[in-house]
């Protein structure tokens, strides 16, 4: 694999962990049963789906 496109796909794997960490810690909406299920939902996925993200980073760094 090229450095360049390896790189590529590095920098792209952590803009991807970058956006799911800064939306880690969002505050709970309270507004309706809807928002709660959403953000419920988005942090029961979001959280493996970092540590896939950075497992496949490692293994993408270790090409």
């Amino acid at each position: 694999m090229s450095k360049d496109i390896k790189q590529k796909i590095l920098d792209e794997l952590d803009s991807r962990i970058s956006r799911l960490e800064e939306h880690e810690n969002d505050e709970k909406p309270a507004d309706n049963q809807y928002s709660e299920l959403n953000h419920a939902l988005s942090h029961a996925i979001g959280r493996p789906l970092m540590t896939e993200l950075r497992d496949v980073r490692d293994f993408v760094e270790r090409l």
